[in-house]
C-alpha cells in the first residue's frame, strides 16, 4: 500500500530498544517469517504505506534497509524513553503510528484500519476485550502525551484517562508480544516439510503434492520470482527446484515417490557428478522416458540446517549461488541414509 495522492503521510515509530533479558538474546533478531522479528514489523509498516519508518533501538542493533535509526542505548530507562525519542524524530507535522518491535504478527491490514479511523480524534488505538494496546496512532497534537509516561510504561494508562480523545479500532485479539522463545514458537507455524517457521498464512495456497505450508510455499514463489527476473539468480533455477522439492516430500503416494526420487537424482548429478543444470535436466528427462519403475517411498529426514528462508537472504547473484549450493549440500547430507539407492539410480540415468 501507499498513501493516495493528496493524503497526508504517516510515520511509523517502532520501539525496539528492549534488552531482551527474558529472551536470552536480542529478540528483535530472532528468525521469523523469512527474516527477523524486527523485519516482520518493518515490512508490515512499509506495506501499509507508512513513511518514514523510524526504529528506536540500540546502536549495535542491525536494522532493515531503508529505515531511520534513532539510538537508545539505555534500555533500562524503559519504553517511555524510546517513545519520546521516536516521536522527536518524526518530521514536521507528520502523524505517527506507534508499533512495538516485538509484535511480528501485526499486519498491514491492521495498520490500514487504524489509518482509516483517523479524523475526529487525536488518537486512534487498538482495542481487544476492552483493553487498549499498541499499535496506536497519534496526531501531532497528541505527541506531548509521551511526557506523561515514565519507566517501562507505554501510553495505555494515559489513553484510559482520556477516552474522549481516543477512536477505538476493535480487533479480535492484540498482536502478541515476543518476550521469551516459547512466545515465538507459539505464534509461528512450522512447515511440515522443511520445518522452517513462518507466520501462519490461512489464506495462502499450497501445491497439489509438494508438502509445504502456505507460507513456505509463498517463500519459494518469491525465490522463483527472483530467478525468473534476474539471470544472475536464474542460472541455478533447476537446482533450487531440486532442493526445495526434496525438502518437501509430502505424503506417501506415487507422485510424491517419483518426485522425490527424480529430484534426489538431480542433486546427486549436480553435487557428485558435476553436471550443470542443462545436463541434469537432460539426464532426468531421459530417465523418466526410459524407466517407469515403482519408486519406493524414502523416509525423509526430520530436520534441515538450511531452508528456503535462508536462501532468500541473498542480496546478489553471487551470494544466491553460494547459498543455493550450501542449501543443496546440507539437504543431500540430510538424506544420507538413502545415498546408496540414489547413487544407483543416478548412475543408471547416466548409462
Amino acid at each position: 500500500m501507499s498513501p493516495m495522492p493528496g493524503q497526508q503521510r504517516v510515520a511509523a515509530v517502532i520501539l525496539a530498544a528492549g534488552a531482551s533479558s527474558r529472551f536470552g538474546s536480542p529478540k528483535q533478531l530472532a528468525a521469523f517469517a523469512g527474516g527477523t522479528v524486527l523485519d516482520a514489523v518493518t515490512e508490515s509498516a512499509r506495506r501499509a504505506g507508512l513513511d518514514p519508518i523510524i526504529v528506536v533501538g540500540q546502536t549495535a542493533l542491525p536494522l532493515p534497509e531503508g529505515v531511520v535509526r534513532v539510538a537508545n542505548d539505555d534500555p533500562s530507562a524503559g519504553m517511555s524513553r524510546s517513545l519520546r525519542l521516536g516521536l522527536a524524530a518524526v518530521p514536521g507535522d507528520t502523524p505517527a503510528l506507534i508499533l512495538l518491535g516485538d509484535q511480528p504478527t501485526v499486519t498491514p491490514a491492521h495498520l490500514a484500519r487504524l489509518l482509516g479511523a483517523r479524523g475526529s480524534t487525536a488518537i486512534v488505538a487498538t482495542a481487544s476485550g476492552g483493553v487498549l494496546a499498541p499499535p496506536v496512532l497519534l496526531e501531532p497534537s497528541a505527541f506531548s502525551l509521551a511526557e506523561q509516561v515514565h519507566g517501562d510504561r507505554g501510553l495505555r494508562d494515559v489513553l484510559r484517562s482520556r477516552p474522549e480523545d481516543v477512536a477505538v479500532v476493535e480487533m479480535p485479539r492484540h498482536p502478541p508480544d515476543v518476550d521469551e522463545p516459547v512466545d515465538l514458537e507459539a505464534i509461528a507455524e512450522a512447515c511440515p516439510g522443511c520445518g522452517a517457521r513462518y507466520a501462519p498464512d490461512p489464506t495462502g495456497t499450497t501445491h497439489a503434492y509438494i508438502g509445504a505450508s502456505p507460507a513456505c510455499w509463498a517463500a519459494f514463489g518469491e525465490l522463483l520470482a527472483r530467478e525468473f527476473q534476474d539471470p544472475a539468480y536464474g542460472r541455478l533455477h533447476r537446482h533450487t527446484v531440486d532442493v526445495y522439492t526434496v525438502q518437501h516430500p509430502g505424503e506417501d503416494d506415487w507422485r510424491q515417490r517419483q518426485s522425490v526420487a527424480i529430484h534426489l537424482v538431480g542433486l546427486c548429478h549436480w553435487l557428485e557428478h558435476g553436471l550443470d543444470a542443462e545436463r541434469v535436466i537432460a539426464a532426468t528427462q531421459a530417465m523418466l522416458k526410459r524407466d517407469r519403475p515403482d519408486w519406493p517411498w524414502l523416509e525423509p529426514p526430520s530436520e534441515y540446517e538450511i531452508t528456503v528462508r535462508d536462501v532468500l537472504s541473498a542480496a546478489s547473484g553471487e551470494e544466491h549461488e553460494r547459498l543455493v549450493r550450501s542449501w543443496a549440500e546440507w539437504t543431500w547430507k540430510a538424506w544420507s541414509t538413502h545415498h546408496a539407492v540414489v547413487r544407483r539410480w543416478a548412475g543408471h540415468a547416466l548409462d
